[in-house]
This record gives C-alpha cells, sequence and structure tokens, in this order.
C-alpha cells in the first residue's frame, strides 16, 4: 500500500476529521468514557488481551469494559468522590486498571496515575500534592503503601478482601466488594475539553515532581500520532509495551481503544528475550516501545533476534532519543525501521519519524512535526533561530490540539513555561534546512567546555559505535582550565570488560565522528546507568557523582 509523502499529509490534515473520527463535534462537552469505550460496545467486539505473571490470560470486549468502568464509577459515587476529585492509582498493568482509569473520568474525576516503582514518600507526595480522595492500589503492592495516607484518603485494592491496615490509619475497601455493591449503570460525565483529565507527575533535575494537568481534549491532540506516526489500523495487533503510569503508556492505551482497536498488555514489565516471546506468540503487527527496551534485545545479538517469525510491520520509540545504530541493527535483522519519536508530558506527541508517512528517515534525528502540531527551536527570548542552530525546542499551542494545561496549582511555574508565543520545558534541539529536528539534550545537560557547546546526545551515539559498548551517558566534569570537560559514562556489553588503551578508543572514535572539542576527557565504567522508571537517563545523578 503506498503512503503519502509528509507535505500531502500536513497539506490534508485537519483537526475537524480528527474530532469527527472520535465522534467530537467542534463545541460542547465531551464524555471520555463514550468516547474510548461505549461508541464501540454492543456486538463483543474485542478490547484487551491480558497477559498476567502467574500464566493467567483475560480476554475483554468493549461491553465488557463499559460495563465494568461504569460500575467503578458508581462505586465512587459510593466513596463520596465528585465531580472534579482527584482517584490515584498505584496499580500494575492489569485489567483493574483501565477499569479504574475509564471510570475515573465516566465519575467526572481526575486520574493520578502513580508507578508501581514508586516508594512509600513518591506516593504519599502525590496523593497530598494532588489531594487525592482515593487511592486505587493492587494486593502486590498494598504494603508499599503508607498508612494513613495523607487528606485520609480512602484505599481500595484490588486482589484482596477489605481489612484495616493498622490502627488510626485509612481502612481499606476491596475493588471487588465495592464494584458488587456498587449500583448499576452509572451516566457517564461529560467535561469540557479544557478541563483536566489527568494529572502526570514529571521529575525534573531539581525542585518537586510537577503535576502536568492533561486536558480531556489529549484524545483528540494524540489522535494524529496513532494515525501517523504509530499507523494505527483496526486489523493491528498492537502492543503498547509502555505503563499505564506513565504518559506514554495511557495515552497509547486510551487513544487506541477510543478508535476502536485492541491492545495488548502484559502484566510482567517486558524484558529482551520475553519481549521476542510476546511478538512472536500474539502475532504483534504495530509495537509502540522504549529505545530501552530495543537495545536490550540489540544486545542479545543478530542470531537470537533473527531466530523468531514475526509479522511487525510498524515499530514506533519514544522516551529518548533512539540512537542511529539501533535504527540500522533492526532494520537489517527486522526489514523494519524503527521510527523514533519525540514526546513529553507537556506537550504530548508532537514530533516524530512517521510511519504512515513516506518519508526520509535520517537515523539519529527526531523527525518532523505532526500533522497539526505547530513546533518550531527558538532562543531564549521566544525567537526562532537559524536552522542548525541549537536552542528550545518549542510548541505555539494550538485552540484545537492542545495537550496539557501547565502545572496543577503552580501558576509561577507554568508562567516559565512561556517565551513569546511559544512553550518550551528545557529540552534543547537543533532543526536542519530539511526541517528534521535534532535533540540535543536538556538546557541543564549541555557541556561548555574551552567555549565549546556540546550536546550529550551526539557524543554518546558516537561512543556506541564503538563494539564493546552497550550503553553511554556524558555529563560535564569541571575543570580549571576549560570550565568543564566531557566526562563519558560508559556501560559495556556482556562478556566485555576494560582493557587498557579503551578510553582513548573510545575519545577516538568520538573524534572521528563529532571533533576532537567533544571527545571525553575522562572515562567511567558502570555496570548501569542510573534511570527514571520510563528509562530515561538521569544525566543529573551522574553529574552529582
Amino acid at each position: 500500500m503506498s503512503r503519502p509523502s509528509y507535505d500531502e499529509v500536513c497539506r490534508a490534515f485537519s483537526w475537524a476529521d480528527s474530532r469527527r473520527a472520535l465522534g467530537w463535534t467542534a463545541s460542547g462537552d465531551v464524555s471520555l468514557g463514550e468516547t474510548i469505550l461505549d461508541r464501540h460496545a454492543g456486538g463483543g467486539r474485542p478490547a484487551l488481551r491480558w497477559f498476567g505473571k502467574d500464566g493467567e490470560r483475560r480476554a475483554h470486549s468493549f461491553d465488557d469494559l463499559a460495563r465494568l468502568a461504569d460500575r467503578f464509577a458508581s462505586a465512587l459515587g459510593a466513596l463520596g468522590v465528585e465531580r472534579g476529585d482527584r482517584v490515584a492509582g498505584y496499580l500494575p498493568r492489569v485489567p483493574e486498571t483501565l477499569v479504574a482509569m475509564i471510570g475515573t473520568w465516566k465519575a467526572g474525576a481526575i486520574w493520578v496515575p502513580i508507578f508501581t516503582g514508586f516508594g512509600a514518600d513518591a506516593i504519599a507526595y502525590r496523593v497530598a500534592h494532588s489531594r487525592a480522595r482515593v487511592l486505587c492500589t493492587h494486593a502486590a503492592y498494598r504494603a508499599r503503601v503508607p498508612a494513613p495516607l495523607p487528606g485520609g484518603a480512602r484505599v481500595v485494592t484490588v486482589g484482596a478482601g477489605g481489612s484495616p491496615s493498622g490502627a488510626g490509619s485509612t481502612e481499606d475497601a476491596s475493588f471487588s466488594e465495592v464494584m458488587a455493591a456498587a449500583s448499576g449503570r452509572a451516566e457517564p460525565a461529560r467535561v469540557r475539553r479544557d478541563e483536566p483529565a489527568a494529572l502526570l507527575y514529571t521529575s525534573g533535575s531539581t525542585g518537586p515532581p510537577k503535576g502536568v494537568r492533561i486536558a480531556a481534549n489529549f484524545l483528540l491532540a494524540i489522535h494524529p500520532y496513532m494515525t501517523y506516526g504509530v499507523d494505527l489500523r483496526p486489523d493491528d495487533v498492537f502492543w503498547p509495551t509502555g505503563d499505564p503510569g506513565w504518559g506514554y503508556g495511557l495515552v497509547c492505551y486510551m487513544v487506541a481503544l477510543a478508535m476502536g482497536v485492541a491492545v495488548t498488555c502484559q502484566e510482567a514489565a517486558p524484558t529482551a528475550a520475553s519481549c521476542l516471546d510476546r511478538l512472536a506468540e500474539d502475532g504483534v503487527t504495530n509495537l509502540a516501545t522504549t529505545p530501552t527496551l530495543l537495545r536490550s534485545i540489540m544486545a542479545l545479538g543478530p542470531e537470537a533476534v533473527r531466530r523468531r517469525a514475526l509479522r511487525l510491520r510498524a515499530v514506533s520509540s519514544c522516551g529518548e532519543p533512539l540512537n542511529a545504530e539501533v535504527v540500522s541493527f533492526f532494520r537489517e535483522q527486522w526489514g523494519v525501521t524503527v521510527m523514533d519519536q519525540y514526546g513529553s508530558s507537556e506537550f504530548g506527541l508532537p514530533i516524530g519519524n512517521l510511519n504512515a508517512v513516506d518519508m526520509e528517515v535520517k537515523p539519529g534525528s527526531m523527525g518532523r512535526p505532526l500533522p497539526g502540531c505547530r513546533m518550531a527551536v527558538v532562543d531564549d527570548d521566544g525567537r526562532e533561530v537559524e536552522p542548525d542552530v541549537v536552542g528550545h525546542v518549542a510548541m505555539r499551542p494550538d485552540p484545537d490540539g492542545y495537550y496539557s494545561l501547565g502545572y496543577w496549582e503552580d501558576p509561577e511555574r507554568t508562567r516559565e513555561l512561556s517565551r513569546g508565543p511559544y512553550l518550551t520545558i528545557g529540552d534543547l534541539a537543533r532543526r536542519d534546512a530539511s526541517g528534521y529536528f535534532w535533540f540535543e539534550g536538556r538546557s541543564d545537560d549541555v557541556i561548555k567546555s574551552a567555549g565549546y557547546r556540546i550536546g550529550p546526545f551526539e557524543v554518546e551515539s558516537a561512543i556506541l559505535r564503538h563494539p564493546a559498548v552497550a550503553e553511554a551517558a556524558v555529563v560535564g566534569a569541571a575543570d580549571a582550565l576549560r570550565g568543564q570537560i566531557v566526562k563519558a559514562y560508559v556501560v559495556l556489553k556482556p562478556g566485555r570488560v576494560p582493557h587498557p588503551g579503551l578510553e582513548a578508543e573510545i575519545a577516538d572514535v568520538v573524534k572521528a565522528h563529532v571533533g576532537h572539542h567533544a571527545a571525553p576527557r575522562a572515562v567511567a565504567f558502570q555496570p548501569e546507568l542510573p534511570k527514571t522508571e520510563s528509562g530515561k537517563i538521569q544525566r543529573f545523578l551522574l553529574r552529582r557523582s
């Protein structure tokens, strides 16, 4: 099937077409529950294929999920949750997570996802800051939830009977019990598109986590990405490997369902080996994943990767920049070009290499703006810079396709996003003469050495060319003469160990591909790199070491 060109897609695109695809009108309130589930119910259309850790498998139709979400919305009402209240979810990849999330929206409340890798302090902060009325968790993670929760929030636990958690603490309610006690169908709440639907907490290198208010309009804002970036089709076997406790997993699940496409969900976080198993056994045709997982698959070697017969036709990668070596590897082994795409909690998914579009893929590039997304590279004053000049990745808010609404109860930090007519979040890039964006790091990651401004990503990409290197991160280290020097933290491939001369070899690779000024003057070999739970390298922790 021939694909349209990038210019053709951009000329033909209209937000009105995306609205109609979601069943929305130009004005008026919307029901997220109806958009995601109810309009696809009737007839047993499949919505979810779930694979549990213990070998359990479940299949749910849109009818099933719609009925369960209605019941959970009714249960929230019985727990005292009102329109605009916050409901937090400290839940793994289980069907009840989707039920709780969509049920929250059917109740007119705001969903606060909390990643299951977080401990008690992180949970308490998010519950307190959002003033959540209810925390929904799972029996496997209940012991991590502090008691009592701030503000007297109720705890609803999936997979266990209700039991008090201790004297003076919040009393649990069993998910199964509150569902059984709930009255029948709840009338799905309708909200304005510019009301918040979720609070996504994002951590910076300084300050406490910020709660990004995700608009109910997110289904419309992400629709072009799923249409053109992911190239999601009605007959796809679609697997978004991300956790719905993070933004990428949440929007991939929800917008796919809103488009009437069933999703595959695996409870256990995928490893390289388990990912290959799932791709083969479930016949996945469309994969949305992270560079971390792709690099771990690549580390298995060509023979292990080629061994499986796969049906993949489209692979999307988001979360951090994808090195050119990864793109080349999977082109060779799978015959599929992994499409690197850019997103953030504040911007949504506005830039990418697009599976549904006939466009040149420049390995290492973020790609081009999605249709309908007005993106630029600007200076500190919000003025667009010339091609190949490094500046801030900037979005000009669209009156129809907006995604976030600023930070929860933090007007000062919200104002700091603005640079002239644009919003910026601290990501740096350059835009070449063809309109492709190239990520250069965070504003606090840029290394200033002997008068040079050095972006970490191109140096890290060069280091990955060395055959012994599995992962790399570079930061600036203080130096009396140069101000800063480039210091590299390197993880070697399995079976490889540091040897005399390896540091010089790594520096030579950077000199050859980036330049002498960017070569690392110090190299530290590490067993692993510090990362966020979504796989992004935490360079600020390396700078402190």
